[in-house]
């Protein structure tokens, strides 16, 4: 079997000859490349070979290894730097060579391929653009009465502030690599207090993000997949004189942490997940009600029903048209880290088992429906089972599907529900921001068409791919910026030509007023 760390080590001693600060602020430039199509400054890559394009050779998910492994290892004199094509190109060349030799460490030296697709999946499709979508829904659900109220309570500021903010500091990052954390944000309606709260929240010293990149780093199968602290605190204070001065490698990151990470932030206050999952819910409502309207569609949000003295609540939303019906189950349930990116299947179970309960009890509310037990009348036309969860999972390495697919015959046997079901009523899996486009198209042609696309051997998919494939023409018509007046009524300074723009559209302009 290889011996990784001997593998790794040529590479450690090769980052040994940059400096941490200037690599890091190339790590930026190139980041604002690979991850948001910034274009690079003319000449910006010494001895690059003619014909070469870095946008087609530089990879987000390389970089985020490449900035874990400077901090680690990089050292205080530059005697090379990442601004030169060959020792760019070195770099990025150790890095692909130490993952092939990690893919052969995998399951006792016996790769499982079809398992890998899932890491694999988990590691490259977060960087994908979905615009202005996960900002709006992020502002929407967390900024519910109940919500706002808690992130005062707990962060200091409210969750509107904490976007705003967001929203402005990145703006900063999309053409400048720093930033002194004592700026004045009162232009914005952001008070010091708030400003303060902000930025503890989201920076880390240089030594301290060191201090726990050596605490998870592995020279096994799972070197890779080494999680990022970055991700987290994205802000990096690198000079102990002056902690007020921070840089960001990964300006996407931030943004990320800004609409995502505020759920990880009050995920484990006691008073949290209950109005987290209810917001979840409303948000899903009113994403259906302004896609698809009446007469033609109509949405019922289930009233609790009782059997045998016994109080259900039944799905969240029925979703219905003349040709169908959707029954949606919404689950808040995130996928850890662990179970995305870990080697060992058994993290990957744990979550998956929530799933699989998700699917069994929409099973048994749609059989309480139709035996008559809900205010729900049934009329004969078809219903799909659709459980829908806040953010993508990727179920479709052919080895997660196996797992997940034993463990929801388990839950039905429990359930005592025929497992027919399965193939009479074939549930699908979607996520927020996948329903965000699919009910757009499900306005043009119907719920049936949508829902009863698939074919046998796409049950496993999630629905873009499908409607990709399906629905090319109806794709063309999807508003990839809806709550565009949300966006206004979240950030007054924006000009309101860019009220359905990118979110890269919109950014700096609000950042013009925090700067």
């Amino acid at each position: 079997m290889p011996d990784f760390f001997r593998e790794y080590k040529p590479f450690r001693n090769f980052l040994t000859q940059f400096e941490v600060l200037d690599s890091l602020i190339h790590v930026w430039r190139y980041s604002l490349l690979a991850m948001d199509k910034v274009p690079l400054p003319q000449n910006y890559i010494q001895g690059r070979p003619r014909g070469i394009d870095p946008k087609e050779v530089l990879h987000a998910w390389e970089l985020d290894i490449l900035a874990r492994e400077l901090v680690l290892n990089a050292g205080s004199v530059a005697r090379r730097s990442l601004q030169r094509w060959n020792d760019l190109a070195a770099t990025v060349n150790h890095i692909r060579r130490l993952d092939d030799e990690a893919f052969e460490l995998g399951n006792g030296g016996r790769p499982d391929v079809l398992f890998q697709l899932h890491r694999i999946a988990h590691r490259q499709f977060p960087f994908t653009d979905n615009g202005i979508f996960p900002i709006m829904r992020a502002a929407k659900i967390l900024g519910s009465a109940k919500l706002d109220e808690l992130t005062k309570r707990e962060l200091g500021l409210s969750a509107k502030q904490f976007f705003r903010l967001g929203m402005a500091v990145t703006g900063h990052f999309n053409h400048s690599w720093g930033l002194s954390t004592n700026q004045d944000y009162s232009s914005i309606q952001i008070a010091a207090g708030a400003t303060k709260a902000f930025f503890d929240r989201l920076t880390i010293s240089l030594p301290e993000l060191k201090r726990q990149l050596k605490g998870l780093q592995q020279y096994d199968q799972d070197w890779y997949y080494t999680w990022n602290p970055l991700e987290s605190k994205p802000l990096v204070a690198f000079d102990p004189e002056n902690p007020d001065r921070v840089v960001c490698p990964f300006p996407r990151y931030l943004i990320k942490r800004t609409y995502g990470g505020l759920f990880y932030d009050l995920v484990n206050v006691s008073d949290f997940p209950n109005p987290f999952g209810v917001s979840f819910q409303a948000y899903i409502g009113e994403l259906l009600q302004r896609t698809c309207k009446p007469p033609t569609f109509s949405l019922l949000a289930m009233k609790p029903y009782i059997v045998h003295g016994e109080t259900f609540h039944g799905v969240d939303w029925i979703f219905s048209d003349g040709t169908g019906h959707a029954f949606i189950e919404a689950k808040t349930k995130r996928l850890t880290v662990k179970a995305r990116v870990s080697s060992d299947p058994s993290a990957l179970g744990m979550d998956l088992q929530v799933l699989a309960e998700a699917v069994a009890q929409n099973y048994r509310n749609i059989q309480d429906a139709v035996d008559g037990k809900t205010e729900w009348v049934p009329d004969g036309l078809p219903i799909y089972p659709l459980v829908l969860t806040l953010e993508d999972w990727y179920i479709f390495s052919p080895r997660v599907k196996e797992m997940l697919d034993d463990m929801i015959l388990v839950e039905l046997g429990k359930k005592r529900i025929d497992p027919k079901v399965l193939r009479e009523t074939p549930w699908q899996l979607g996520s927020a921001h996948e329903l965000e486009i699919a009910s757009q198209v499900i306005a043009q042609v119907g719920i049936e068409a949508v829902m009863g696309a698939k074919t046998p051997d796409q049950q496993g998919w999630s629905l873009l791919p499908v409607l990709g494939e399906r629905f090319p023409r109806e794709m063309r018509n999807v508003n990839y910026h809806l709550f565009g007046e949300d966006l206004l009524a979240l950030i007054p300074e924006a000009r309101p030509e860019y009220a359905n723009t990118m979110t890269g559209a919109i950014i700096p302009t609000l950042a013009k007023s925090g700067e």
